[in-house]
């Protein structure tokens, strides 16, 4: 990529799709991300979401008049719940919104100025946002992992009501199934119906984290991402220390990146254009 295109990544870019954002902090990067090259997933009940950390309350239903007596809505979430969230694992990210190509206006739309997600994961503006080239980190995902059972989308939020959600399909166990199949089959079957309801959505107050999930079902072990040569840049966060930065410029300084750092000027995001150098 040459300057220009690497330019583009905090000033001109009008391609809201081209590049995917994940927030961290310093001593994770420096010591596991990019000292090794890759990305930790998380267990979908390892998020701060509520609906993604508690275990989901499920309801039983039969199209063939069986006995429902044991399955409670109780012993169906004890149940079925670790196959679900323990089994789901993901990779996170934050999106661009829509642009002009102006940094004038684009700044607070962008996947990086994002106030509270270096407030919550990049330790309070001491830590970095890695920018990553959308399409070629799918492709490289793809190749990874292309005989798991995986998908990726972007989030939708909504706020739904209690009224709402008492007939919801997702959240329904139709037990003939469940008896037919057995219950890690069944609950592989319902995810892959109603992957987008339970996986990519969330509550409106997440809105603006404007989120890109990357998920792999039916994974019980410890996985990581090897990302190779997608990553296009670094954001430094205000209070992102000299000598942390130093170490993560070391880190990365064969991978040909742009690298900036913000500063807040009040209360908008703004960037270090006057230094020119990184070590």
């Amino acid at each position: 990529m040459n300057r220009r295109g690497l330019q583009v990544l905090f000033t001109s870019q009008k391609n809201r799709s081209e590049y995917i954002y994940h927030y961290t902090k310093s001593e994770t990067a420096i010591n596991f991300i990019l000292k090794n090259k890759n990305l930790r997933f998380s267990t979908f009940n390892e998020t701060n979401d509520p609906k993604e950390t508690k275990d989901w309350l499920l309801t039983p239903g039969t199209n063939e008049g069986r006995d429902l007596t044991k399955y409670t809505p109780e012993y169906l979430s004890k149940r079925l719940n670790p196959y679900f969230k323990q089994s789901t694992r993901l990779l996170c990210f934050s999106k661009d919104q829509e642009l002009t190509g102006s940094h004038l206006e684009d700044t607070h739309k962008r996947g990086f100025c994002k106030p509270r997600m270096w407030a919550q994961y990049a330790e309070s503006h001491t830590g970095i946002c890695l920018i990553f080239d959308s399409e070629s980190f799918t492709e490289i995902f793809h190749d990874k992992f292309y005989d798991k059972t995986y998908t990726y989308d972007h989030v939708d939020y909504y706020d739904r009501l209690l009224a709402d959600i008492q007939l919801e399909q997702a959240y329904m166990i139709n037990v003939d199934h469940l008896e037919e199949r057995g219950e890690r089959n069944y609950c592989y079957d319902h995810l892959l119906k109603f992957n987008k309801r339970l996986f990519f959505e969330k509550a409106k107050d997440w809105e603006n984290e404007n989120e890109f999930r990357f998920a792999i079902f039916e994974c019980n072990e410890e996985l990581y991402f090897e990302y190779q040569n997608s990553l296009r840049g670094i954001v430094f966060g205000q209070d992102c220390n000299e000598s942390d930065v130093k170490r993560i410029v070391e880190l990365t300084t064969d991978d040909g990146i742009q690298y900036q750092k913000l500063r807040w000027r009040n209360c908008t995001p703004w960037f270090e254009f006057e230094r020119t150098r990184w070590l």
